[in-house]
């Protein structure tokens, strides 16, 4: 099979049986919509609060819901030791680790576009907030954590304490998409200062993480 074939294969794969059993989309939706209703009871939702801490309290629930997302795509994986029959066919593992990413990425987006509107009427968001933008920023942002999460998932995909291991893996190295991502959501929210330099940064992340998860792919699915 070719790369762009076994990956779209194992995305087709990986929603499939996402639909079928709704684990980690109802895990996701549960998390991220605790951290937005508890910041809700817990600050005055005023317009100015918003602007201030909007892009940091946004993006807490967003990490929440891609943390599920991320222990999830090669936890599947682990009752069937469907890994060792990856290792043993002779398909691109580079693909294989798209295709996870690329269903990774799109389970964070659609909790994404159901949160974005609940923020913005539980914090009721500036009517002059740049939604385009922020939903940029958010497409953006949520590249950055699925590819390098898909990476370190494979990683830690054999450690005893696996879910503990990826957010201490994951969180040290995005420090600078996480950052990127609160600023750009900001400026978004206020209207004040420049975004371009924030998406530049996120942008750069992606690609040089991108490439070296494709890279490094045969290395991290071979170890055990």
């Amino acid at each position: 099979m070719s790369f762009v074939s076994l990956t779209l294969e194992t995305v087709k794969r990986d929603l499939r049986l996402e639909l079928r059993t709704r684990e980690a989309m109802s895990a996701m939706l549960f998390y991220a919509l605790l951290v937005i209703v508890i910041f809700s009871f817990a600050f005055e939702a005023e317009a100015s609060l918003t602007t201030r801490v909007g892009g940091g309290l946004l993006w807490v629930a967003f990490l929440f819901a891609g943390m599920v997302a991320l222990d999830r795509a090669l936890g599947r994986e682990q009752p069937d030791n469907c890994l060792a029959g990856v290792r043993m066919s002779p398909a691109s593992r580079s693909a294989f680790l798209a295709g996870k990413f690329a269903s990774s990425f799109l389970m964070m987006a659609v909790t994404e576009a159901i949160l974005l509107p609940l923020f913005a009427v539980l914090f009721n968001a500036p009517p002059t907030a740049h939604w385009g933008g922020i939903v940029g920023t958010a497409v953006l942002g949520t590249w950055a954590l699925a590819t390098n999460g898909t990476y370190f998932s494979a990683m830690s995909n054999y450690a005893r304490q696996r879910s503990l291991l990826l957010p201490l893996l994951l969180l040290p190295v995005s420090v600078p998409a996480v950052i990127a991502m609160v600023q750009a959501t900001q400026v978004y929210l206020t209207g004040e200062g420049v975004a371009h330099y924030w998406l530049k940064l996120l942008f750069g992340f992606d690609v040089i993480y991108t490439v070296l998860g494709l890279l490094l792919a045969d290395l991290v699915l071979e170890a055990e």
